[in-house]
């Protein structure tokens, strides 16, 4: 089996964790091993389209996000979570959800850089336990669209 430059392998033998194979050939026992799960290693860029959120005194406010992350144990990251990408994802949504509704909406566009500080720290306190350091976040925040028009896709029809 070749794994390729930048990425791994994790390796069953009946079930059960084996090895993490890094880059190269290896010898994998054809009926015995199999692959579990093959990972990048690299940065990898998972992006958000704003959605609507409330903020605690009832007004929304659209929040969209960037983070940039990688998989730095793979056993970790196949064991701990189903998949890092919609892991990551979830927990920034509802990080973000729960903190927009702790401030105004006002507050939440102007000084996004609460919102930033409090998920960046949930962010990089829960993957480290995945096997996934987080590197970079990214919040775009803005109000919500005018009045007369639609403010989700769902109101134009």
């Amino acid at each position: 089996m070749t794994v390729g430059a930048g990425h791994s392998a994790v390796i069953e033998r009946g079930g059960r964790f084996r090895t993490v194979l890094g880059p190269g050939r290896h010898f994998v026992l054809p009926f015995a091993d199999r692959v579990r799960a093959r990972f990048d290693l690299g940065d990898q860029v998972l992006s958000a389209p704003p959605r609507p959120v409330e903020a605690g005194d009832g007004h929304e406010v659209l929040i969209g996000f960037e983070v940039v992350f990688a998989v730095t144990d793979p056993r970790l990251a196949t064991y701990e979570i189903a998949g890092p990408a919609l892991a990551i994802e979830q927990l920034t949504r509802t990080a973000l959800r729960q903190e927009a509704g702790l401030t105004t909406a006002e507050r939440a566009v102007t000084a996004p850089g609460d919102l930033h500080r409090t998920v960046w720290t949930v962010l990089h306190d829960t993957t480290g336990r995945w096997g996934v350091t987080t590197k970079e976040l990214q919040l775009a925040v803005s109000p919500p669209a005018a009045p007369g028009m639609p403010s989700t896709a769902q109101e134009w029809y």
